[in-house]
């Protein structure tokens, strides 16, 4: 008969023993699967924070209202807001923390119309929003666009803008298309209200790293419409009127960035006027309690193999014993050891199989509710290598325990063992 159907028929009679099992596996993969799928998703979360290089912080200017910029529509007045500048002094005292070892900044928001070098006005990109009277190109002054801009565009063809960089400027490959632009041609960037004008040398174009919607935007609020020039040009077509709303700086240890923004947030600056944020998720990362919850998380992996493993052993054992004269008998009539073995390892990967798929969906709908949070850890599903790993460890785990819980009974002679069960 085959050995499957002597085991379903075996669990059949025996439920008691079969439920048993089928429990003391079911708690074990549910407790597994939650412990490794947080232990995974920790350590992916270590991998790509070990990926992504330089890592960093910003420094953001808040906005307060300005009571002389007053716009007076009909009989409502009211004030425009303005940023709080960020001053070399602050940079310096940032930059003086041990850690930091380089800065990128970005001028205040201009915007300005865009011509060739015959004059001729050049396009916008725009999508469902045709380019109005009043659309005009937003200018980004950076000191450098591959640290300030690193994680949101990609260079497609040029260089990027550096703090040695004079009378450069960047734009997107929409844009470059659309014009039929190329790295080395010549632009004039006329500020809006201005009448001279400055002419740059388009050194870079850039594709945007980052997939959204924005076909409902006007052309003024493209991402694909911004041009990027150095700092120095972006100073001259302000006439150094503003100044830095914005500054990232960069860790050469990405592991001590939480300690670093700490030592950042004691200093003696004004806080009300400035915000810091991480680049990835406005806040900053906590690399060391992802670093802690994937190594508490490790240890309880294996204290549950362990646990596991016990628990499994000594119900076999268990059930071994009860079936020492059923064994005896079967080596009385010359079955071979490896083939009992073998029976009783289907007999117990069958409950074993239906407590994997049971305790993956009781997991999976556990760790991907709102109620399930560690720390800074956010899992979303079990993985499929975690399910493999389920698989491999429910593997093992039932290949030494029966080995162990029947290795005294089954090198014993038939004899021994009648006697031992008498």
């Amino acid at each position: 008969m085959n050995s499957v159907v002597l085991a379903a028929k075996y669990l059949a009679r025996k439920k008691s023993r079969a439920f048993l099992i089928l429990i003391v596996f079911f708690v074990t993969n549910v407790m597994a699967f939650t412990i490794i799928s947080v232990r995974q998703t920790a350590s992916e979360a270590l991998e790509d924070l070990k990926q992504k290089q330089p890592d960093g912080f910003y420094l953001d200017s808040k906005y307060e209202t300005d009571p002389e910029s007053v716009i007076v529509e009909g009989s409502a007045i009211s004030y425009l807001s303005v940023p709080h500048l960020i001053t070399d002094e602050v940079i310096e005292k940032i930059m003086s923390v041990d850690g930091v070892n380089a800065y990128a900044v970005h001028y205040a928001f201009l915007s300005g119309n865009i011509f060739d070098k015959n004059g001729s006005p050049l396009d916008l990109v725009a999508y469902n929003i045709p380019v109005g009277q009043s659309d005009a190109a937003p200018i980004r002054g950076v000191s450098d666009s591959d640290l300030y801009l690193g994680t949101s565009i990609k260079l497609a063809a040029g260089k990027h803008i550096t703090s040695d960089s004079k009378r450069d400027a960047m734009v997107s490959i929409q844009f470059a298309k659309q014009n039929n632009l190329d790295v080395g041609d010549k632009l004039k960037i006329i500020k809006s209200g201005d009448t001279s004008g400055i002419e740059v040398v388009l050194s870079g174009i850039y594709e945007i790293s980052e997939e959204t919607d924005e076909t409902d935007l006007s052309p003024s609020e493209l991402r694909e419409n911004f041009i990027y020039v150095d700092y120095d040009t972006a100073v001259a077509l302000d006439d150094g009127k503003q100044g830095t709303i914005s500054g990232g700086f960069f860790v050469d240890q990405p592991d001590k960035l939480t300690a670093i923004c700490t030592q950042v947030q004691k200093l003696d600056i004004d806080w009300n006027k400035y915000s810091l944020f991480n680049e990835a998720d406005d806040s900053v990362i906590d690399v060391d309690s992802v670093k802690a919850v994937s190594s508490q998380f490790s240890v309880l992996t294996a204290v549950i193999i362990l646990a596991g493993f016990i628990v499994i052993t000594l119900v076999l054992m268990l059930q071994t014993k009860m079936r020492a004269k059923e064994i005896g008998i079967l080596l009385s009539l010359g079955f071979d050891k490896s083939r009992i073995v073998l029976q009783h390892m289907i007999e117990a990967f069958i409950p074993a199989g239906i407590s994997i798929a049971s305790a993956y969906f009781i997991s999976n709908y556990f760790i991907s509710s709102e109620l399930f949070t560690v720390g800074s850890i956010s899992v979303s599903s079990i993985q499929t290598v975690t399910i493999v790993q389920i698989i491999i460890i429910n593997v093992c785990l039932l290949i030494i325990s029966i080995w162990v819980s029947g290795v005294r009974i089954l090198y014993a002679a038939p004899r021994v063992i009648f006697e031992r069960n008498n």
